[in-house]
């Protein structure tokens, strides 16, 4: 897979999103949080395409929508607009506009993350979009069709006031999103304090990443890991002075669309579509109006190969 260069840290300003969305600091409930302000990029237009709009399964293709399972509560991924009903975030633009090239509406169904790939393997879904690293196991079970990259980030109060060290958390108290390659890490590494004979990690797992930051705005917890967009979100939207990055991204990896495994021809219509518009330019101002082009893949592939 090629992969534009991704600075270890992201720079701060790349991914600001100061004036994008105004959320309340500290997040909801399982509804992807309440928010105060939304002021999303305006998506761009974009046309369908007669070639890769053969490349749908006819009963798609017949139906004109797909249907798109999403865990709705991690900005700027994807979130909840003020409506309580409308999806929006960067994600969500790259995939609306990837089928506006297939020539196919999208229907973006709110659901709860561990039920998102479920729902693709039972064809609840035709898609399942919510920021999800591509991983061996998540293969095993779907297809995934990389489209942008992400490493995680850990982050704290600022000025980091139970001096956490992400290689040496034993004895902390982290929150995290349950069910996400963050849980499976912090457990990794408790077990790894354990083996050393020392404290075990205090984990606190939570339906969304929203809930895992308000634990560490208010001290409850004293850190939390997320994908680099959401921990840079996380900073920006508390505001000045209330929390801080600690160390550095750390495993950068692909987000992937999932289609059916047994599904090849959805999963490379949408490869395709997502390569026409790196191809184009739509690709990269998607990306640059969300400020997380430092994220950006040179193409889309699927199941890519995790060993390259």
């Amino acid at each position: 897979m090629a992969l534009k260069p991704l600075s270890t840290p992201f720079a701060l300003g790349a991914l600001s999103l100061a004036g994008v969305l105004t959320l309340s600091a500290c997040g909801g409930g399982g509804d992807g949080g309440s928010t105060e302000e939304s002021a999303a990029p305006e998506a761009p237009t974009v046309e369908a395409d007669e070639e890769l709009a053969a490349l749908v399964p006819d009963d798609i293709a017949q139906a004109g929508t797909v249907t798109i399972g999403v865990e709705a509560s991690y900005p700027p991924g994807e979130y909840l607009d003020t409506d309580g009903e409308t999806v929006l975030g960067f994600n969500v633009d790259l995939l609306n506009a990837a089928m506006d090239k297939l020539g196919l509406e999208t229907e973006w169904e709110p659901t709860a993350f561990d039920s998102i790939i479920i729902g693709v393997d039972t064809g609840t879904y035709d898609l399942g979009a919510s920021s999800f690293t591509v991983t061996e196991e998540r293969l095993e079970q779907v297809n995934m069709v990389s489209y942008f990259s992400s490493g995680t980030q850990w982050f704290a109060q600022a000025g980091n006031p139970q001096d956490v060290d992400p290689d040496n958390a034993c004895g902390m108290r982290i929150a995290v999103q349950a069910n996400t390659t963050h849980d499976t890490d912090i457990e990794a590494r408790s077990a790894a304090c354990v083996e050393a004979g020392e404290e075990p990690i205090t984990i606190q797992k939570f339906e969304s990443q929203p809930l895992a930051t308000e634990t560490i705005v208010s001290g409850v917890n004293d850190a939390s890991l997320a994908d680099m967009p959401t921990a840079v979100y996380a900073l920006d939207q508390t505001g000045d002075g209330v929390l801080e990055l600690v160390g550095e991204q750390y495993s950068a990896a692909p987000y992937g669309v999932l289609t059916h495994q047994d599904d090849d021809e959805l999963a490379e219509a949408v490869a395709a579509a997502f390569n026409a518009l790196m191809e184009d330019g739509t690709y990269t101002e998607i990306l640059e109006q969300w400020g997380v082009d430092a994220g950006g893949l040179e193409t889309a592939e699927v199941n890519p190969d995790l060993s390259e």
